[in-house]
């Protein structure tokens, strides 16, 4: 008997699933790193020390964005993961936008802080997604399509923050 050498195929629907999650993984990143690409306004606009800017791009943010990303993962094995994302997607856009009126350190600290509550429901519940539509032959391929958002939205985010900024401020960029 001859053994097909064929390698088993993702559904149409999976490929528009990841294209989807590709899209929300760059709008994350985007969100994630709008700070960063406004940084300068920021901090003349908020009165903000260097150190209390490093603190909301780096310890608020990224402790936070890590051990909610266990209890998240652990969460994703265990409820709808479209609805965890979905949830994770309205907080971290609402407080990027609350991060847009903030009037000193403390609002958009809170701010950055359930921002990266929010964005850690992303990854875990992506991935455990890919890894139910697609075959184990091609999860490696998908999961690097999911993982070409990083970049992209931080790309994403320095044309936003060179494009509109001059436009329209950080702060309505943030609203928007």
């Amino acid at each position: 008997m001859h053994r097909s050498l064929e390698q088993p195929q993702a559904s149409p629907k999976a490929t528009g699933i990841l294209l989807f999650l590709l899209l929300l993984n760059i709008l994350n990143m985007v969100d994630r790193t709008l700070i960063t690409s406004f940084g300068t306004a920021i901090i003349t606009d908020l009165g903000l020390s260097d150190s209390q800017f490093g603190l909301l791009t780096g310890p608020i943010f990224v402790f936070f964005y890590s051990i909610m990303g266990l209890f998240m993962g652990a969460l994703a094995d265990r409820v709808h993961r479209p609805r965890l994302i979905g949830a994770g997607l309205v907080v971290w856009s609402a407080l990027t936008a609350v991060s847009g009126v903030a009037k000193n350190f403390a609002q958009i600290g809170v701010a950055r802080l359930f921002i990266g509550v929010g964005e850690s429901a992303m990854a875990p519940s992506a991935i455990s997604m890919i890894s139910d539509m697609f075959p184990k032959a091609k999860r490696g391929t998908a999961t690097g399509i999911y993982y070409l958002g990083v970049p992209l939205g931080a790309g994403a985010s320095f044309i936003v923050a060179g494009i509109l900024g001059p436009m329209i401020g950080w702060r309505n960029c943030f609203l928007l």
